[in-house]
């Protein structure tokens, strides 16, 4: 399973507090019931336009990675938590929203495993509403359905989209 993040409208102190990243990246393994086999890694970057600074942290998983990268000066940041082992991607969200103080969130689901073959999901489900994206002719849903799957309103093909389903504030709205 593959959770992308893109958040944005995050507090500015929490998106540089490289101590607080550390903790997070330290923690968040197993608040998800994954496990940690490294000490995370942090560092803070300073790009050669003044709003590219920020910090970027990595802990490797026994199940993959968790890797995070802010942008303080424009309020967001990019998330990744990609794990061969099934877990909670809207708790993970929540937790995550909550560490960036972050007003809006895309997000997309992506199943891995060889089991899976060149397929994904990435439809909102039960398991993971804040999921925002399908991708017609590569992705399917979860539960086959007798009419054919189609794009959600909204699609773009860059991989982020809202489709109206944009979270603000840790709550869906239309």
């Amino acid at each position: 399973m593959h959770l992308i993040i893109e958040g944005r409208g995050g507090d500015w102190h929490k998106l540089q507090d490289l101590p607080a990243l550390y903790e997070l990246l330290d923690t968040l393994p197993g608040r998800i019931n994954m496990t940690k086999i490294m000490p995370p890694i942090v560092t803070r970057y300073v790009g050669v336009t003044p709003e590219d600074w920020g910090i970027s942290g990595f802990v490797m998983i026994a199940e993959s990675h968790i890797s995070v990268h802010t942008f303080p000066e424009r309020g967001e940041v990019a998330i990744d938590v990609f794990s061969c082992k099934e877990f909670d991607p809207a708790l993970t969200c929540d937790y995550l929203m909550e560490a960036f103080g972050l007003q809006e969130v895309e997000t997309c689901v992506l199943r891995r495993g060889l089991e899976y073959g060149n397929e994904t999901s990435m439809l909102p489900s039960p398991m993971a509403p804040h999921v925002t994206a399908y991708t017609p002719n590569i992705t399917r849903a979860d539960a086959v359905t007798a009419t054919p799957s189609t794009a959600l309103p909204g699609y773009n093909p860059n991989g982020y989209e809202t489709n109206g389903h944009a979270h603000k504030n840790g709550h869906a709205h239309n």
